[in-house]
């Protein structure tokens, strides 16, 4: 007889099993827990019965529950096993003077054990708590008689120990967001409202008492302020609050709800406070599970980005795969912002946008800011602050998002945005920009949430940064090869160009001087005359090959800081006199026998004295007055003036040519660069200005230009002067 017992206990167990498994294979997992847990955690510790043995209790009230045996004694309670917080002493089930309390049964129960398999075995079967929530709150639901139960938990945890969390103990640890995990038998609207109740109060109470609190009147139960009404339109009456916790911090609550009063014996509640703690362990583990795969995610998802962005060393190319991945990996939205070489404003340069508002009626499209949004100056507003400081920020408040980028508009209905540095070696180049509209937009995100975003927007902004920096880099020196090898060319033909002319006049007279001819007997002036022309000419020409050897020969002292100055006292007056005279001849040769540019010169002093370099400032003025020649009608004026004002000398060369546009003005002085309006139109090595500013700031003047396309340019140099002696 005793086999054929163990047998049907043996079967019984066995069979309790294989139905909670099946229970487990078919449960569909709760739509609010969804998205919380992963389909994969790591293994639990299964549930022993050892976890079970329950040890005489002493209640509140001075009676004692013992084991079941009436001549067993009462012990101490055990030091591991935690006693409710009672609301009211109904619960003990006295009544009244004169009346005892029933002895509870603590021998476990068949329908207990059968429980106590059932949960066991669901934590075990899946290794995604999130689906077996459901079918564990069924089961207690059905052991302990109660009408209602749900699951809440914080939707991120402290990473770090708790504090101390005595009752007297300050609680400045922020709750964050609540979530329900899982529900049996409660309104939507009582849980949306109850997590709020428990975000604002009393999740940090619990957190200091951690322990089971039991409430008989729900209904009424004073610390229950806030929801008592709301627990009335529910309709129950008693609930039993157990603690899940990991690590000693709350990570989330187990309730039990009853329509009527319900009591609960003290190996009831040790019962629930396993089945608690093995859930926390549970949901501990898979949220550490989840956080290993969301980091191997976000690591896959970075290293993608990082081989889209080295696929390509074009910059355009470069930047239209960061918007992209910046949409893929963050908010559905991106833009970026670069830092011009050499500027202190960040120009947006790349948008992208996967919302299907960028693709509606064109009255509704959001239009892109690369269009629409002027440059940000370093420092200045929150994305110039950003770029400076290399700190990030996160927003979602509107008002804030629109003060931040004033391209936003209120009608885009943008949740968030965020703002993250682009630096390479410590050196800001940008910002990348994202933020969410209204399809993905999730309002309620954690703080946690957030920090993870920006840390994840951090870590692409770093690859994007190197990917742009190299293609910058790669493009810059594909325009400088491209440069030197204009550059050549222009030299060639530079050098070319006065080389053919003396040849060619130095064959002329070469031919008069072996064939005289008639013209020698006839008219010895004239043919001496045009002798003396063809020397003159090939002496400008070689003066201008000169010139240029000069000039190639400088960019090497100026690029290595070797250029040499010799200041001395100098009357400028004589010296620009004598500068324009040698150059107005040159120009008659050299333009003859076509009309010459006219050079008017005004001088408002007899005398400008100042310490200056002769031939610094002759070259310097030839290169202005050659450039004024290039880009000027021929037979043009070309005005000069010299004055002083004040302690200054201030020389101007002003033509009436095809001007510079204002995006180039700034550029004009850089080595071998032309300008838009000038392509086509002149020859030259784009090097006389470079040389000129170079000549003029080595004696410690200034150079710059004020011009207008179709007026002409006005080249304005300022030299500093001695300042004057007193007079004795």
């Amino acid at each position: 007889m005793e086999k054929k017992a163990e047998s049907t206990a043996e079967h019984q167990t066995n069979a309790g099993r294989t139905g909670a498994a099946r229970r487990a294979t078919n449960y569909k997992r709760p739509a609010a827990f969804a998205n919380f847990l992963p389909d994969d955690m790591e293994d639990l510790e299964p549930f022993s019965l050892e976890m079970l043995e329950v040890s005489p209790v002493v209640l509140a009230n001075g009676y004692t529950k013992s084991n079941g045996s009436p001549s067993h004694q009462a012990a101490p309670r055990a030091a591991n096993v935690p006693k409710p917080l009672i609301a009211d002493t109904s619960v003990l089930e006295y009544t009244g003077p004169g009346q005892t309390v029933e002895p509870d049964q603590t021998v476990l129960r068949p329908e207990q054990a059968e429980a106590l398999l059932t949960i066991s075995a669901l934590l075990n079967s899946d290794l995604n708590p999130g689906r077996v929530l459901g079918d564990m709150l069924k089961a207690l639901r059905a052991l302990f008689h109660a009408d209602r139960a749900a699951v809440f938990l914080r939707q991120s945890l402290p990473v770090s120990d708790p504090p101390d969390q005595t009752e007297n103990a300050p609680d400045n640890t922020a709750v964050g967001s609540i979530m329900c995990a899982a529900a049996l038998g409660l309104s939507q609207s009582y849980i949306k409202q109850v997590i709020s109740f428990y975000e604002t109060k009393e999740f940090r109470r619990l957190q200091k008492i951690r322990q089971p609190v039991f409430v008989s009147d729900a209904q009424n139960e004073q610390s229950l302020n806030g929801v008592r009404e709301l627990n009335r339109r529910e309709g129950f009456q008693t609930m039993l609050t157990l603690p899940l916790l990991h690590r000693e911090v709350l990570g989330g609550l187990l309730v039990l709800y009853h329509d009527q009063k319900h009591n609960y014996a003290p190996q009831e509640v040790k019962l629930l406070t396993v089945f608690a703690n093995q859930a926390a362990l549970a949901i501990s583990n898979a949220r550490l599970y989840q956080e290993t795969l969301r980091r191997e995610r976000e690591a896959d998802l970075l290293a993608q980005a990082s081989r889209a962005f080295n696929s390509s060393l074009k910059l355009r190319e470069v930047l239209n795969e960061v918007v992209r991945a910046a949409t893929s990996i963050l908010g559905n939205t991106a833009l970026v912002f670069i830092l011009r070489e050499g500027s202190d404003q960040a120009h947006p340069v790349a948008y992208y946008s996967k919302s299907g508002a960028a693709d509606s009626d064109p009255a509704n499209k959001i239009p892109s800011p690369v269009r629409t949004q002027p440059p940000v100056r370093l420092g200045e507003g929150a994305i110039g602050k950003t770029i400076q400081t290399g700190v990030p920020f996160f927003i979602c408040s509107l008002k804030d998002m629109q003060h931040a980028a004033p391209f936003l508009r209120p009608q885009d209905n943008v949740q968030s945005l965020l703002c993250v540095p682009l630096k390479m070696r410590g050196r800001a180049i940008g910002a990348l920009l994202s933020y969410t509209l209204p399809e993905q937009a999730d309002p309620k995100s954690s703080r946690a949430v957030r920090e993870r975003q920006l840390t994840l927007a951090q870590a692409l902004a770093d690859r994007a940064a190197v990917a742009i920096e190299n293609a910058r880099l790669y493009e810059a020196e594909k325009r400088e090869q491209q440069v030197k090898d204009e550059f050549l060319s222009f030299v060639a033909h530079e050098l070319r160009t006065p080389l053919t002319s003396i040849k060619g006049y130095n064959h002329l007279l070469a031919k008069k001087l072996q064939t005289p001819g008639s013209q020698f007997q006839t008219d010895p002036q004239a043919y001496l005359k045009g002798l003396q022309h063809y020397s003159e000419v090939m002496e400008s020409q070689s003066e201008r090959l000169y010139q240029l050897i000069q000039d190639l020969s400088s960019i090497g002292r100026i690029e290595s800081g070797r250029l040499e100055i010799d200041l001395r006292t100098i009357n400028l007056v004589e010296l620009v006199r004598a500068t324009v005279a040698t150059f107005e001849t040159e120009l008659k040769l050299a333009q003859s026998p076509y009309p010459s540019h006219q050079i008017n010169l005004r001088i408002t002093r007899p005398t400008i004295t100042a310490q200056l370099d002769s031939n610094a400032v002759g070259r310097a003025l030839r290169s202005l007055l050659s450039n004024a020649v290039k880009f000027s009608p021929k037979g043009s004026e070309i005005a000069v003036r010299l004055t002083q004002i004040n302690a200054e000398a201030v020389l101007t060369v002003q033509d009436g040519g095809i001007g510079i546009p204002l995006q180039d003005q700034e550029q004009i002085f850089e080595r071998f660069y032309k300008a838009s309006s000038q392509s086509g139109r002149a020859n030259g090595l784009g090097l006389g200005l470079y040389i000129a500013r170079n000549l003029v700031k080595a004696q410690g003047g200034q150079i710059h230009v004020r011009s207008e396309e179709g007026v002409g340019s006005t080249f304005i140099v300022t030299f500093p002067l001695p300042a004057k002696e007193p007079k004795s």
